[in-house]
């Protein structure tokens, strides 16, 4: 029931992450879509929460590659948001906009700027599924008493070197 909870918890976090991206793809297409779905800090994200509080513990069990990898997508992903963001939403392009999350209008020069980080972030979705999945092939080869260890161990947020 324990490593059933923690395979259930990295499934949630990587269908926020496909959310998060059909999200950008509605904004872009030229719908209002409320600001409170967008999250610029990485770490306060469905997916960063679980990264960094939930899926560190496995860091020392044999899933250590997995998880630099899922993390460098992750932030390349992220990165990418980022952009797309601060021209939506962001104090230097959206000027008082911004400021009380109302969306702006983007000038046509930089519409196909938006659109290469949407599309690079569609390929880094891809790759970061990929890498979860082969995380949760690897979580699923550990023994019950791997995951009931690291459900008595205190939860904190954790940060990669």
């Amino acid at each position: 029931m324990v490593k059933e909870r923690y395979v259930r918890n990295m499934q949630q976090a990587r269908t926020s992450n496909v959310r998060q991206l059909h999200s950008l793809k509605l904004l872009g297409s030229g719908l209002d879509i409320d600001k409170s779905h967008f999250i610029p800090e990485l770490t306060e994200t469905v997916l960063g929460r679980w990264f960094y509080g939930e899926a560190l513990l496995f860091s020392s069990d044999g899933c250590r590659d997995s998880l630099r990898d899922i993390e460098e997508t992750m932030t390349e992903f992220h990165a990418h948001f980022g952009e797309i963001y601060a021209a939506y939403y962001g104090r230097r392009a959206g000027g008082l906009l911004g400021l009380i999350g109302l969306k702006r209008e983007i000038p046509q020069a930089q519409t196909a700027k938006i659109r290469r980080h949407y599309d690079e972030m569609v390929l880094l979705c891809d790759r970061l599924r990929r890498q979860m999945n082969r995380l949760e092939n690897i979580m699923a080869e550990l023994p019950d008493e791997t995951f009931f260890r690291l459900s008595r161990m205190p939860k904190k947020s954790l940060r990669s070197a």
